[in-house]
């Protein structure tokens, strides 16, 4: 793409924001939050829908442009537009208090897309590409080489990849394997016999009906039989090809249209997905080069400035501040002089105070006192607080925002720069920027003249010494609340790379095959917002939202330290769904588009089983995993089976007891103790296919974020069987019935459908396929193996669990109380 497109594009996405920044200031109106909440969800979910447009131009505009200072000025804008898209995004979750789905992350705006005239897809949010590319990126490739040397000199270096074992349901005892040959053997040869009768009854009938048109009259010869039943033959076979060759004709125009392409192995050579990656590869590199020279430019220019610009910027400033104090004497009659020469960067003490000021100071103060003090510290007052805060809407992103517009119109708006075809730095522009960053520097120095200058006009005009303000002593920070986490003893004082090579020892770092969230396939519901107000409980989240979901909530936060600082900073997340449902694939995902490491803790692997031995060494092992993963993040903590850990540690009715309940508490430690920090780009990930088996109230507790992974519906099911086969280098037959075989699958997952195609679409079937095309009847002996099947009546249970842990049931409850009895839960909503 030329640079001309991606300037136009970042044009007219400033102007989006523009217009988008005069409705975000509709919110300073008194009465904006007085509307019904209907009014303010339609209103931020407009809001949030234009964001999500907004970051996805400038995400393109910043991955291909390689123009540095450009790209330095969209990383900032781009940073704030996610900041406040997902502001937005909470804004919706909170009014969303009209559906059955009260107050859930999974939003449907299904209708406010199909009047905003946009497609089902326009919701998507993907992860940033820069994750993998810039962010920090110097640190983690010297964290990943380590990693990959190790596993290679452990024979561990290739990817491990999930194998799912297949289900058989006989016994393979001899007498039952001899039983079963017997009844295969009499079932073929009572097929063959079947086959033999047919034959026959059918040349019976032949024959009577040739004897009764015989018995007619007619004359039948067998030449005439012949010529009739290479009519028949024609007729078929012709209207066999004249089908064959209307498909063609229509695929030949969808083609010519631009509708249709044809379909090519992305892993070949020539095909336009490699050579698309080559052309981002030739790009990436490209912008390293304009940035390094950039930088190496900017310290040029820097010495530059300071050599030829330095003394007359260092005399003017002297000017500036001589000419303040020489005003500051004439208001106050030579009376009085500034107290700190810092006074001049502040507006609030840079001039001095009025007569009328100094009465109030002199006089007034009780007064003052006494109309400031408040009247009472009960209740009321704190009422008033909690009213005055919610009347007030936080706009310091859009405000932020504003800022780099306006920065953007000031510095490229009126800039020419169609002759520089190479999109290097312009040098004027670096000039004016080193320029602001000199005189920051000369400030201090310019300061420590001023208060010379002062201590002699003190001596000089006022014949007396001048007292220095005694310097403020530095805010010591509130001190945390000392939670002790378990096992910091044992590792004391070791180097962090040790202890990464004991969890590499041990197979806790892991190292998965690379995944793209784009991956966890999946159909919209386009009928989600018709579901919410019909169902009693909320609807099975589609997979584009949980996509979009994941984007929003763990990886902006886990790939991005500005992000991290900025948002919420939830660490402890909570994957639940059937078995084979994706929650694998999505960390794989999480943790290839964020470049974070992953250290796998889940206890019944046999080779974390053995560090959990006793309460020392699960100590030892959390604070390990825990320090490592914080020293060396982005970092992604992951325990499967975690019903194991959060069940009850004995055993009820029909619930067996949960046989690592013991790694609860160590586990609530650490996050009592917040050792995460909210800047640490951590997280903790907990899988699990029973999790009707937890506790509730600790799940509730601990986990911050609960994502369900639903069963697939027909749509999901079809898109998946078509991605899967074609991913093979598969084309199916026309006539093949695709939708026959996704009605079939009803309660499979997708690891499933993967495992059934990797059984039966192999190399030496591949090559069988133009002579015996794929049939139907292939997948259903596979697909009778696969384990990954729930009935209706254990996915409701995931249903129930899903509405319980979000607390959205609670919430609905309790609205519905509100609304039959206001007093019955308080104020009125």
């Amino acid at each position: 793409m030329s640079k001309q497109y991606y300037n136009n594009m970042w044009q007219e996405t400033i102007n989006d924001i523009q217009d988008l920044i005069q409705v975000e200031n509709f919110q300073n109106e008194p009465d904006f939050l007085k509307k019904p909440s209907q009014d303010l969800f339609q209103h931020y979910a407009q809001n949030y829908i234009r964001y999500i447009g907004i970051y996805k131009k400038l995400e393109d505009c910043y991955d291909q442009m390689v123009h540095p200072q450009k790209k330095l000025n969209l990383k900032e804008l781009l940073e704030l537009a996610i900041i406040r898209m997902i502001e937005n995004k909470k804004l919706v979750i909170q009014y969303n208090v009209h559906s059955n789905s009260y107050q859930s992350d999974m939003v449907n705006l299904d209708e406010l897309i199909t009047d905003l005239k946009l497609t089902p897809d326009y919701l998507e949010v993907p992860i940033p590409r820069y994750f993998k590319k810039e962010t920090d990126k110097e640190r983690l490739d010297e964290r990943n080489f380590i990693i990959d040397k190790t596993l290679q000199d452990m024979d561990l270096g290739q990817p491990e990849e999930t194998v799912i074992e297949e289900q058989y349901f006989f016994d393979t005892r001899l007498e039952n394997i001899i039983e079963i040959i017997q009844r295969n053997e009499r079932g073929r040869q009572g097929i063959k016999r079947g086959m033999q009768l047919k034959q026959l009854k059918k040349e019976r009938l032949r024959k009577e009906n040739k004897t009764k048109r015989l018995a007619e009259g007619e004359e039948i010869t067998d030449e005439q039989e012949n010529d009739k039943s290479v009519l028949i033959i024609q007729k078929y076979f012709k209207g066999y090809k004249g089908r064959e060759q209307v498909y063609f004709m229509r695929e030949e125009e969808m083609k010519f249209l631009g509708i249709q392409r044809d379909a090519e192995d992305p892993k070949q050579p020539n095909s336009q997905f490699m050579k698309a990656q080559e052309q981002r590869q030739k790009m990436t590199l490209i912008q390293q080069q304009h940035m390094k020279d950039y930088e190496a430019k900017k310290i040029e220019l820097k010495k530059l400035v300071q050599e030829t610009e330095g003394p007359e910027i260092k005399e003017k400033k002297i000017k500036e501040r001589i000419d303040w104090i020489d005003m500051y004497l004439d208001k106050t009659e030579g009376k009085k002089l500034p107290a700190k020469a810092i006074d001049y960067y502040d507006d609030k003490k840079r001039y001095p105070p009025t007569q009328e000021e100094l009465d109030a100071l002199k006089g007034g103060k009780k007064g003052a006192k006494k109309e400031n003090k408040p009247e009472k510290k009960g209740k009321k007052g704190k009422k008033d607080k909690k009213e005055e805060k919610k009347d007030t809407i936080d706009l310091t992103t859009v405000i932020k925002i504003n800022e780099r517009v306006e920065e953007y119109l000031t510095t490229w708006g009126s800039t020419d720069d169609s002759t520089n075809f190479q999109q290097t730095f312009v040098t004027d522009v670096a000039k004016g920027l080193v320029r602001s960053s000199v005189e920051t520097e000369m400030n201090s120095l310019v300061d420590e003249l001023i208060e010379i200058e002062l201590d002699n006009r003190h001596l000089f005009l006022l014949k007396k010494p001048r007292k220095r303000p005694p310097k403020p002593r530095p805010v010591k920070p509130p001190k945390p609340k000392n939670f002790k986490v378990p096992g910091a003893g044992g590792v004391k004082g070791r180097d962090v790379f040790d202890l990464l090579s004991e969890l590499l020892e041990y197979g806790i770092v892991k190292k998965l095959m690379p995944a793209n969230l784009a991956d966890l396939k999946g159909g919209q519901n386009v009928l989600g917002a018709t579901q919410e107000q019909q169902f009693a409980t909320t609807p099975d989240p589609s997979y584009p939202q949980l996509r979009s979901a994941l984007a929003e909530f763990v990886g902006m936060q886990l790939g991005s330290p500005v992000l991290k600082e900025k948002l919420d900073k939830m660490s402890y997340f909570l994957f639940f769904g059937p078995s084979g449902s994706g929650k694998t694939l999505a960390i794989r995902a999480l943790a290839t588009e964020c470049n974070a490491m992953l250290l796998d803790i889940t206890p019944s692997s046999p080779e974390v089983q053995q560090k959990f031995s006793d309460k020392s060494s699960i100590g030892k092992t959390f604070y390990t995993v825990f320090y490592v993963a914080k020293v060396l993040h982005p970092t992604i903590i992951f325990m499967d089976n975690i019903e194991q850990v959060f069940g009850s540690a004995k055993k009820k009715k029909g619930v067996p007891a949960a046989p690592w309940a013991k790694l609860k508490k160590p586990l609530q430690d650490f996050k009592k103790a917040k050792f995460i920090e909210p800047t640490t780009r951590v997280v903790f990930i907990g899988c699990t296919n029973q999790p009707e088996l937890m506790i509730m109230k600790d799940t509730k507790n601990f986990f911050e974020k609960k994502f369900f992974f639903p069963m697939l519906n027909y749509d999901t099911r079809l898109t998946l069987l078509k991605y899967f086969i074609e991913e093979k280098g598969v084309k199916l037959e026309p006539n093949f019935p695709l939708s026959t075989l996704a009605h079939l699958t009803e309660g499979y997952t997708a690891g499933s459908f993967k495992n059934v195609l990797d059984k039966i679409i192999t190399p030496e079937r591949i090559k069988k396929i133009p002579d015996e095309p794929i049939t139907i009847n292939e997948f259903v002996d596979r697909l009778a193996r696969q384990p990954y099947v729930k009935s209706q009546a254990e996915y409701d249970k995931l249903r129930t669990f899903f509405d319980e842990v979000t607390g959205t049931k609670d919430r609905r409850e309790k609205s519905k109380a509100v609304a039959v009895d206001p007093k019955k839960g308080g104020k009125k909503k």
